[in-house]
């Protein structure tokens, strides 16, 4: 390995554990509509597409951003097989939500020609489907704030628990192949280890309740992702970055009116 691949491993891991463990702190202080909302902002996708950038040049960055739409429709009900299981099981929902994102992951390595438009469309799509279906179909209700506090050991549990599942991801994910790249690269490690951190902190009804806002507010990294395409050829792999990140929290934004109104 290189030791600008490890440089790149070692920064997502400690990225996303310290955003995974403050976002799911937030969510048990806030309550789970807030903590949906942010949860899922971009972070390791933030850190995979700049290391790419760097490490094989903007234009195979640019491209790798094409298939995040595809990366998200999976992460999307990866996340939808969870919140739906979870009252079997942990463990049940764990197992049978990461082997539907395998599935569905062979499956779409099929259709490597679809254009991004296509797979955009379709991912939100199944965003806005997922997040209707768990409001009026499974009835998963928002929940207010837990009212629980936190040592410093748990908090450093949380990211070192978080952190951990990223890296594994990342590893598995080296690859040469912009599709394969661009599809780990949303590999759903964010959604799994906040739902595992919050099932077993504040209750699975919490956990519900938060996917649930995850579903629709996930929405802000295709936008990041369709962004970066664009500004990373004209503004560079920094400015396309900050740019489109900005973007996506702006996004974010405009989602609140939406999420408010449900349940």
């Amino acid at each position: 390995m290189s030791s600008l691949f490890l440089q790149q491993l070692a920064l997502s891991v400690l990225i996303a554990g310290l955003w995974i463990s403050g976002a799911t702190l937030l969510s048990e202080r806030l309550g789970s509509k807030l903590g949906g909302m942010v949860s899922n902002m971009p972070s390791t996708i933030l850190v995979s597409l700049l290391f790419i950038g760097i490490t094989q040049g903007t234009p195979f960055a640019t491209e790798t951003t094409a298939t995040i739409p595809l990366g998200m429709s999976l992460s999307t009900l990866f996340l939808f097989a969870f919140i739906a299981l979870l009252p079997r099981g942990l463990t049940r929902a764990v197992a049978d939500s990461l082997g539907t994102w395998l599935v569905l992951a062979l499956a779409a390595s099929l259709f490597q020609e679809t254009g991004r438009i296509t797979w955009t469309v379709l991912y939100f799509v199944i965003a806005l489907t997922t997040y209707l279906l768990a409001e009026r179909v499974l009835h998963i209700p928002a929940m207010g704030r837990t009212g629980k506090s936190f040592s410093l050991s748990q908090v450093g549990l949380r990211a070192l628990f978080a952190g951990s599942v990223v890296g594994t991801a990342i590893l598995v994910a080296r690859t040469g192949s912009a599709f394969w790249a661009g599809i780990f690269s949303t590999f759903p490690a964010v959604m799994l280890s906040s739902m595992v951190i919050l099932t077993l902190s504040a209750g699975p009804a919490f956990a519900r309740a938060t996917g649930k806002i995850m579903l629709l507010a996930s929405t802000n990294i295709v936008i990041y992702g369709y962004f970066c395409g664009l500004l990373f050829p004209v503004a560079g792999l920094a400015g396309g970055t900050a740019l489109s990140f900005f973007i996506a929290v702006g996004w974010i934004w405009l989602l609140r009116p939406l999420i408010r109104r449900g349940r």
